[in-house]
């Protein structure tokens, strides 16, 4: 198949002053400034005809690689080939002057882009119509507001038969109408063959839109690959991040290590299969069940299991005493056992703390925090943190 961009070895530096270092530099005659790595090695190939999303957090350098693509930045060092006319929405209406009407920025813009007078000519009420922003639109640019100057700059962008779409987080701005109406034209260019980039912070919208996904982090590429692996990958890192910066202690277990606790020892079970301390389950496909055995004690025990994410948010609990269930006793084995069947988890990383307490289920006899984790993936788009369920309805009753 035909590559539409190839980058080879992409090196971007940026070179930085400060005011303090400006003034350090003409007292004492030296030469000091600050190089910042945008982008570190990075080698890409994208055929003609896909949809390659790009994510990462702010600063990884999306949109210097976007700019780079677009041939609006240089890089530094390395090879950069193109194969097609470029249509572009990167800073928003970059290309426009303030002073020029909507009309004049229009033929302003489509010329940059390397098209003709005959053919803005051809494509000039498609794009008019498209933006809809009736009669601003032989007004000075001066005059729109933030989310005028993206419909017009979507509208050139996507109206000029573009082979290579490039989106950075243009969609993010507008009413919801105009959203609904931009992801239709992309869906028809993407049928069309059209090469797209897509830049968001929308995983949902990357997940939903783009056969192949590249994640950047400082300036180099973590993951490269099928859309449903690297969004979760991605995801997992950021729920770890967010978990690492609240520092939650989830490995603290009073007593339990040491054995000097009520709770004796804990299995886990995957479909009924018995598993170490983590595994990884199919929402509404896998089954997770756990069996706990604690020590004689006078006290008749409740138990309270707790699923929390890694920020520490609960998400969801059960609890003996709550569901008037009271323990088993097998072969001399006191212990209690529960089962989560088809577990409704969405995708995230989650772990498990274990609580036992008296039979009142207020005093706490013993805790085993953060003894268990899983991670749950799934098969299709479905938001959130848990599966709610639902039967559809077509047809009148």
């Amino acid at each position: 198949m035909a590559i539409a961009v190839e980058l080879k070895s992409i090196y971007k530096h940026f070179v930085m002053n400060s005011k303090s270092s400006l003034l350090k530099n003409l007292i004492q005659k030296k030469h000091s400034t600050k190089r910042i790595n945008a982008l570190t090695g990075i080698d890409l190939k994208i055929e003609s005809g896909e949809v390659v999303g790009i994510i990462g957090r702010n600063g990884a350098g999306k949109s210097t690689l976007l700019q780079i693509i677009c041939k609006t930045l240089s890089p530094t060092s390395g090879e950069i080939c193109v194969n097609g006319k470029i249509g572009a929405l990167l800073e928003l209406g970059s290309s426009f002057h303030p002073d020029f009407t909507g009309i004049e920025n229009i033929y302003l813009t489509a010329s940059v882009m390397g098209l003709h007078k005959k053919k803005i000519d051809k494509c000039l009420s498609q794009i008019t119509d498209f933006a809809d922003i009736d009669d601003f639109i032989e007004l000075p640019l001066r005059t729109y507001s933030t989310g005028m100057s993206m419909r017009l700059a979507f509208a050139i962008a996507t109206s000029t038969s573009p082979d290579i779409l490039v989106i950075d987080e243009a969609l993010s701005v507008g009413d919801q109408e105009f959203s609904q109406k931009s992801f239709n034209r992309i869906m028809e260019l993407k049928d069309l063959g059209t090469t797209i980039l897509f830049c968001s912070h929308s995983t949902y919208q990357v997940e939903a839109l783009c056969n192949r996904v590249l994640w950047l982090e400082k300036g180099k590429i973590v993951k490269i690959g099928m859309t449903k692996d690297v969004i979760a990958a991605y995801n997992e890192d950021l729920e770890f991040s967010s978990y690492k910066k609240q520092k939650e202690q989830i490995d603290e277990r009073k007593g339990f290590e040491d054995g000097n606790t009520n709770i004796d020892k804990i299995h886990f079970f995957k479909n009924n299969e018995q598993i170490k301390c983590h595994t990884r389950l199919l929402s509404r496909h896998d089954s997770l069940k756990m069996k706990i055995w604690f020590k004689s004690i006078k006290a008749k025990p409740t138990l309270a299991i707790t699923i929390r994410k890694k920020s520490g948010e609960i998400v969801g609990s059960a609890g003996s005493h709550n569901d008037k269930i009271e323990f088993l006793e097998i072969n001399d084995q006191k212990f209690f056992e529960i089962n989560f069947p088809e577990i409704p988890l969405l995708k995230g990383n989650y772990y498990v703390d274990i609580s036992l307490f008296c039979e009142h289920g207020i005093n706490t006899l013993d805790f085993a925090k953060g003894v268990f984790t899983f991670r749950v993936i799934q098969d299709d788009l479905e938001q959130g943190v848990v599966h709610l369920n639902h039967s559809w309805r077509t047809k009148p009753k």
